[in-house]
């Protein structure tokens, strides 16, 4: 087996205090069949105090939205506690790490940035990412990608080893770099870039990904306000941390059941409304601090992972833009 890592993952140790134990609230937490069989192994009592919080295979929430078995003394989980963390639900054992199988005895491991102790070490680092082979790797759910990949498993993570390394390339700027990455997989109808028309896709997908209301003179506000404003700096660094992060992560380009150039599109676009949501903000707030950042990049990641038909708007315009029109209305070299 051989595991090609993010070097961060190792470093990583959960804290419920500093993050608010954002992941054992609000959030369904399914309990899988392999661990329901090991719960079946406890004695009686304990089955019928750990049952009785269960509904449907998925741990019951209290009134206040928390886990039941969140222990809120101390912020840790009773059951892990109580019987030790092969006890834990696949996914609880997991989180936030991402585990895929490629093919074969291949896998690959990073971090997802939904998690707030995981986005500061991922985001607040200033030396590039780096990616280790290992022979072992922890959490018990892995998501299988062998039936969707165009290559095999080796060339996939080379591929992407190529990929991270054009978007950590800090002789440019984090447009070119994402210019250069659509030509790496394929763009060459490249057309000069439109800044209104951007700024007019933006506000569409925008409003279609919040589910804002908002009528044709405030969409013009609003794509004057972005394009006044969009050259505020927002530490080239934590976006390049999150660009070659979130593509590692995701498994670009075959996240979607999409040809190499859609998907990178598609990764493409969904950065530029990070920008696009960001800029936003910083001219409500008039400043974003560091933690203001990452705070909000967690934010948008859990709009995009975790409601329903987040990403919708994004793949639709990725899907439907012609090559030339995504050109002038998503890259720029700045």
């Amino acid at each position: 087996m051989k595991c090609i890592q993010a070097d961060y993952v190792k470093d990583f140790l959960c804290d419920g205090k500093a993050c608010g134990v954002r992941c054992c609230r609000d959030w369904k937490i399914p309990v899988d069949d392999d661990t329901l069989s090991r719960l079946k192994l406890l004695d009686a009592a304990e089955q019928e105090e750990i049952f009785s919080k269960l509904d449907d295979s998925a741990i019951k929430l209290t009134e206040e939205g928390f886990c039941a078995f969140l222990d809120r003394r101390d912020f840790l989980c009773k059951i892990q506690k109580a019987h030790g963390e092969e006890f834990l639900s696949a996914i609880c054992h997991t989180y936030p790490r991402v585990t895929y199988k490629l093919g074969g005895e291949i896998f690959t491991q990073s971090m997802t940035l939904t998690c707030p102790v995981a986005a500061k070490l991922i985001l607040l680092r200033e030396e590039p990412i780096q990616f280790e082979e290992s022979t072992d790797f922890a959490g018990r759910l892995v998501i299988s990608f062998e039936n969707r990949l165009a290559k095999s498993a080796e060339e996939v993570v080379g591929l992407q080893l190529s990929a991270v390394k054009i978007l950590q390339d800090r002789n440019l700027t984090i447009n070119s770099r994402l210019k250069k990455l659509c030509e790496f997989f394929g763009a060459r109808d490249f057309r000069p870039f439109d800044g209104e028309q951007h700024a007019a896709a933006l506000v569409e997908i925008f409003v279609q990904t919040y589910g804002a209301k908002i009528d044709a003179q405030n969409k013009k506000t609003l794509c004057k306000n972005y394009l006044d404003n969009r050259r505020k700096n927002f530490a080239a660094v934590i976006l390049e941390n999150y660009l070659a992060n979130e593509f590692f992560m995701r498994c670009y380009p075959y996240a979607f059941l999409a040809d190499e150039l859609t998907n990178c599109k598609i990764f493409v676009t969904t950065f530029k409304l990070l920008e696009f949501a960001l800029t936003l903000t910083a001219i409500a707030k008039n400043n974003l601090t560091v933690g203001d950042l990452v705070e909000f990049i967690c934010a948008v990641n859990d709009k995009i992972d975790h409601s329903k038909g987040g990403m919708d708007a994004i793949k639709n315009f990725a899907e439907s833009c012609e090559e030339k029109n995504f050109t002038a209305l998503m890259l720029e070299e700045s």
